[in-house]
This record gives structure tokens, sequence and C-alpha cells, in this order.
């Protein structure tokens, strides 16, 4: 998982790598016999997230969120070099493990805070002195800020695209400049919070207003790859 990302099992994301053309360094993915190996990854995975999570939650109910965001970013990535002719993103080694970390539970402010300076730097980090050759504006070098840079690509290549996709992404970072270790008052961050549908800070239970953002910014991704498409 510390080298693949969130996924239920390793044959998940073996499928996953698979494709978008990103096995071809796999040594697992090269064995003859890795097919033997998959129900024992299976259970080792589920027996870390029951010891995690307690026997209550399921594998699915935990992992299922996230996963659908680590997809839309990596399918984002595979449809933007498909249209443009590179990729999105600049691939970092902490990607991964960001993702795994963000699996945890989400039981105070602390934990709610790293996850989301974590969700924003995985989206934070584009690829953006390549990916601004894109924009025909002349003010493009003024441009600064990935969700600015994507937003101007858009306008400019798919102006009827839906706003949510930008808005989710931007009270996004706008909530990780806000937060922990910065010194904002619990006002402010309630402003930021509401755009996500969450009108208490602190927040009654931390892991479903983590969950809520989450799922808003996944959708973002999910519905910017449609329009990629």
């Amino acid at each position: 998982m510390e080298k693949v990302g969130p996924y239920e099992t390793y044959h998940k994301a073996l499928r996953f790598l698979t494709l978008t053309k990103g096995c071809d360094s796999c040594e697992l993915n090269k064995a003859k016999d890795k097919t033997s190996y998959f129900p024992l990854l299976d259970e080792k995975v589920k027996q870390e997230m029951r010891a995690l999570y307690g026997e209550e939650q399921t594998l699915s109910i935990v992992m299922k969120p996230l996963q659908y965001f680590v997809e839309s970013r990596n399918f984002l990535d595979v449809n933007f070099e498909a249209r443009f002719g590179m990729r999105f993103f600049r691939s970092l080694p902490d990607d991964a493990v960001a993702a795994v970390d963000l699996i945890k539970p989400c039981q105070n402010v602390k934990d709610f805070a790293f996850k989301i300076q974590a969700l924003a730097g995985m989206i934070d980090r584009i690829n953006e002195s390549d990916v601004k050759k894109l924009i025909k504006n002349k003010e493009k070098q003024n441009l600064s800020g990935s969700i600015n840079i994507l937003e101007q690509i858009l306008k400019e290549n798919f102006p009827n695209y839906h706003p949510h996709i930008i808005s989710n992404l931007r009270h996004l970072m706008s909530l990780r400049n806000k937060m922990y270790p910065a010194h904002a008052t619990a006002c402010e961050i309630l402003v930021v919070l509401r755009n996500f549908g969450i009108d208490r800070y602190p927040l009654d239970n931390w892991e479903d207003g983590w969950k809520k953002i989450l799922s808003l910014c996944s959708k973002s991704l999910a519905d910017l790859v449609k329009t990629l498409q």
C-alpha cells in the first residue's frame, strides 16, 4: 500500500497501474507467480485496516472516498496528457505516502488539519512550467497557483465547465491556508467550512467533516476528467 496508494487490494492497484501504463517498473507485476500472493496480500491489508478502524467498519467504507480521489487524480493526469501532450501534475515520491496517511482516522483538530494540508498538497503540485505554455492569455506569466492556472486553461479550452470544479478546489486551498499552523480565528475557518456545507467549528464529528470535504474535492476532479474527455 505504501508503494501504490490506497487501493483495497494489490490486484486492484496493479489493474489500475496497467490501465494507466504506470506499472513498467513494478517488480510484483513482472513476477510469474504473482497471482498466488493476492489472497495473502488481501488478507494482510484487511487485518491492518481492522486493527486501525475496528471490526465494525468494513474496508470498503473506509477506502472508497479516498480511492475515488486518488483514481480521479490519476485519470486527470492521463486524460490531460492525452489532450495536451503533457502530465498535469508533477510526480513526487511522497504522493503515495500522503495517500496512505489520509487513510488513518480523523479524530481531532490536529488530524483534520493534517489531512487538509495533505489533500491540498496532492493537488497543488502541477507541472507549472510546462502547463503554463498551454495558456494563450498574454498575462499568463503573472498567473500563480495551480488552481488559477487550471481555471485559465478551462476558460480558454472548455468555457462551459462546471463552476464547482474550481470553487471546491479553491476553497480547499483557502482552508489549508487558515488551518494549523496558520493563526486564523475560528470565525475565519468557519467562513471557509461553510462552503463545504459545514456550519460548526470545532466540528462535532471530525471524520464526517473530513469525508465531506474529500468527497466534494473528488467530485471536482472526476468532473474535470469528464470535461477533458
